[in-house]
């Protein structure tokens, strides 16, 4: 089960509530202590085994390591290789949905 907002959260003027699917772009922007999961109501959002809903890792700099991203990819039930790169537990992430593409930087 995917985490779910406890209440209504109001993100740049728009409602999100917990029977709403909200875009990833936006449920980054929400702390994590308006989270749940149905799953395990006890845990805390965001600490990862509780419910899935870990911020992803960084993409370079510290904790931005291959293991970091095949944990995050485990959580949110994304296949890959066991011989896969970083980047591509990266691709295959951004696939899924879980995290958004990086933007170029102008």
């Amino acid at each position: 089960m995917s985490r779910r907002l406890i209440a209504h959260v109001y993100v740049d003027g728009i409602a999100y509530g917990p029977d709403d699917e909200v875009p990833a772009a936006v449920a980054r922007r929400i702390g994590a202590h308006a989270w749940t999961s149905g799953e395990d109501a006890g845990g805390p959002p965001g600490v990862p085994g509780t419910d899935g809903g870990a911020e992803p890792p960084p993409r370079s700099g510290r904790g931005s390591g291959i293991e970091a991203w095949r944990a995050f990819a485990e959580q949110h039930k994304v296949e890959v290789a066991t011989d896969a790169s970083r980047e591509d537990i990266i691709a295959a992430a951004e696939s899924a949905g879980v995290v958004e593409p990086e933007q170029p930087k102008d």
